[in-house]
């Protein structure tokens, strides 16, 4: 299905030379980067990087004994899901109902909403997916009494022909969603099993992200982790998770491994199911992610023994437009290309067409100091020119995908092999 898009003059960053191809055709036209081919900004995706992150979270949930589900909303890719899918995961992560619309429609049939189901539309969204198709498997979070009705009436109403999944999701004092306390935990789980004609109480959920990588987080992480636990704990034993597996998920892209070495010391009679949800692993970045693993990194040297972590796969490559003062220049990409909400890009590869053979590490000082809706202001004492181009690097995917409705595939040599596409 993914493989009929062809692309237009819709998609920016594209070549009109490539209009009207599919992703299988693209390979045989060569279209470079270095070359000169690809109008600017561009925004590509280096696949061996790619490839690699793949691989090497399969092998850290190998090690570790937990699954991963991850989270869509970085890429919100059907070409990306698809690897992904290939590679084994155990479903995928949505935030929002429209997300869930889109996955089906993606023909995923494993989805962990990690989000409270409140509105009614949102609510009806899910439960026609569930009435379309028995083989859907769907679960949500609940963290109130409230919430948990509203989710029972309306299934009551469907008089659907089975139990609606729900987790209950532990939160943390001026966090996001999610129970307070143990103790609130174990009430509301209790409060899921009298409504259990139409829900099913599958496990529990925490969003460990909501702290910092660094300084304290780590250690407020923990503690996090340490209440889950407990809260699993008293809820096995009162017997109030429903049949089958029991769902014990966190483990976001910053912290994912103290959600495994913590979540993975639970035996439930071997009906545990520990899931991760890193969504920015299969694209790695220049910044937030960069400092996270580093972290990982001394926490628990032994990761390395998987072999060489994960490798930022998403730059954006803009073209020196002017040189106005010395120590100064200006680059052709800005609000409308980039993320900027956790860091300002940084320039990491520079290129100077018809005399650099490929891309060479930036040298000297260069950074952004302020970006415009399509410039980039840079100061430093790097050597550009009118012309050259300079590859960035990003902090935090997700707002620079939700940018590019495409983005071109390239290969090391930043040769186009394909595209994939992004629906926000």
């Amino acid at each position: 299905m993914h493989d009929a898009v062809t692309i237009d003059w819709r998609l920016k960053g594209f070549p009109a030379s490539l209009h009207g191809l599919s992703r299988t055709e693209v390979a045989g036209r060569q279209a470079s980067l270095l070359e000169g081919d690809f109008p600017m900004p561009v925004a590509i995706l280096k696949d061996s990087a790619i490839r690699h992150n793949i691989l090497w979270m399969r092998a850290f949930l190998e090690a570790v004994g937990a699954d991963i589900c991850p989270h869509g909303k970085t890429t919100m890719s059907p070409e990306l899901f698809a690897l992904q899918k290939d590679a084994g995961v155990w479903g995928m992560t949505a935030a929002t109902a429209h997300h869930v619309r889109v996955y089906r429609q993606w023909g995923v049939t494993r989805i962990l909403l990690a989000n409270q189901l409140v509105s009614p539309g949102d609510i009806a969204l899910v439960l026609d997916e569930l009435e379309k198709d028995p083989g859907f498997e769907f679960f949500c979070l609940v963290d109130s009494i409230e919430g948990t009705d509203r989710l029972a009436a309306a299934a009551r109403r469907r008089q659907l022909s089975r139990p609606l999944n729900v987790l209950v999701e532990m939160g943390a004092a001026r966090g996001r969603t999610g129970v307070r306390s143990i103790s609130a935990g174990a009430a509301l789980s209790a409060y899921v099993v009298t409504q259990r004609d139409v829900l099913a109480l599958r496990g529990i959920e925490i969003f460990e992200g909501i702290f910092p990588s660094d300084a304290d987080g780590p250690d407020q992480a923990r503690a996090m982790l340490s209440g889950m636990l407990e809260l699993v704990s008293e809820v096995y034993a009162a017997g109030h998770f429903a049949d089958g597996e029991i769902l014990l998920t966190g483990g976001g892209s910053s912290l994912f491994d103290l959600c495994a070495e913590l979540l993975t010391r639970v035996d439930l009679a071997g009906r545990q199911r520990i899931i991760l949800r890193s969504g920015c692993y299969i694209v790695h970045d220049h910044g937030t992610y960069v400092r996270a693993f580093e972290a990982i990194r001394e926490r628990r040297p032994d990761i390395d023994l998987i072999g060489p972590g994960p490798r930022a796969a998403l730059e954006v490559w803009a073209v020196i437009q002017s040189v106005p003062e010395q120590g100064e220049a200006i680059a052709s990409l800005g609000k409308r290309d980039v993320g900027f909400d956790a860091d300002l890009p940084v320039a990491i590869w520079h290129y100077r067409p018809l005399v650099d053979a490929r891309p060479r590490p930036l040298t000297g000082t260069l950074s952004i100091t302020k970006l415009y809706d399509q410039h980039a202001c840079m100061v430093g004492s790097a050597d550009l020119e009118v012309g050259d181009m300079v590859g960035f690097g990003i902090s935090h995917p997700c707002t620079t995908f939700d940018k590019w409705r495409a983005l071109p595939v390239v290969d090391d040599d930043y040769v186009m092999t394909s595209f994939i596409t992004t629906m926000f």
